[in-house]
């Protein structure tokens, strides 16, 4: 059952540690750290004010619910956990929710951090706490709120990790883009290297201290990461759903190069891979701001 971390706590460890973390950031706001292009410039508060508000919140506890949760939940290889980074200052009504969407799966923690947490100790201790101190080969993955993953994106992640493979990032270059602020419902393939959704990085196992734990985004913006580390590409069929919902904060948007289509045939398509986005979630999530 999932409870609510704060770094006052030492040190939390899995109940069942994994080789294999996922990390997911549900706006976390740090005093030093900017995740949110479009606020580049601006001061904590500010940045704030303007992801604490209600309706952006009430979003994107939506999305993560309705997209991003249930493709975790439907994962045939369950042998993982995922570490939900958010923020102390987070509103307490979206505490509770959040808590309440996670409590009774037990692969899933949170952990609430103060504004002047430092963000790649986060990263780091949000991997090492929850992995398998026994595993020869590990692996850390990240994950947007309001993205999903394909159903057997773990098991595709697990035959990855091969010694031949530690250091490198592992990308799965073929995915879906989804835009559910737009007149209509848009979709498009995509096949870009490098994308956020369940970018992973293979390291050597039995890491027995925070310091010398190294994970995804320890390498920095996801686009840049084969800078870094050699990049192993995986070219297996829909992998991840992006969405682009009318309260990113990076930028994203929809529309552009997609094509309308309706909810019936979009769900028809992404059954296979991603069961839970039914006709009528696809409906649901799908709201035109004005």
């Amino acid at each position: 059952m999932a409870e609510l971390l704060t770094n006052r706590q030492a040190r939390v460890m899995a109940v069942k540690p994994s080789a294999i973390v996922g990390i997911i950031r549900f706006s976390i706001v740090l005093k030093e750290s900017n995740f949110f292009p479009p606020l580049s410039g601006q001061g904590y508060l500010e940045r704030k004010t303007r992801i604490f508000d209600r309706a952006r919140l009430q979003r994107r506890l939506q999305l993560f619910e309705d997209i991003c949760l249930p493709s975790l939940v439907e994962q045939t290889d369950q042998n993982f956990n995922i570490m939900l980074i958010t923020s102390r200052d987070l509103p307490d009504w979206a505490h509770d929710r959040l808590m309440g969407l996670v409590r009774d799966l037990p692969n899933v923690y949170v952990r609430a951090y103060r504004p002047q947490a430092n963000i790649q100790r986060v990263f780091k201790r949000s991997v090492f706490e929850m992995l398998d101190p026994t595993a020869h080969i590990t692996a850390s993955f990240r994950l947007d709120d309001d993205d999903a993953l394909a159903c057997d994106y773990v098991a595709r992640l697990r035959m990855h990790m091969i010694p031949e493979n530690t250091g490198n990032v592992i990308t799965f270059l073929h995915g879906h883009q989804l835009a559910l602020s737009d007149g209509a419902l848009q979709f498009c393939d995509d096949t870009r290297e490098c994308g956020s959704a369940g970018l992973a990085l293979v390291q050597k196992g039995r890491v027995m201290s925070l310091p010398e734990t190294v994970t995804v985004h320890c390498l920095g913006g996801h686009r840049k990461v084969g800078q870094l580390a050699p990049v192993v590409i995986d070219q297996t069929d829909a992998m991840y759903v992006q969405t682009a919902n009318g309260f990113n904060v990076t930028g994203r948007s929809g529309g552009a190069s997609g094509k309308a289509i309706s909810a019936n045939d979009l769900a028809g398509i992404l059954h296979t891979k991603f069961p839970h986005l039914d006709a009528e979630t696809l409906e649901r999530l799908h709201i035109v701001y004005p």
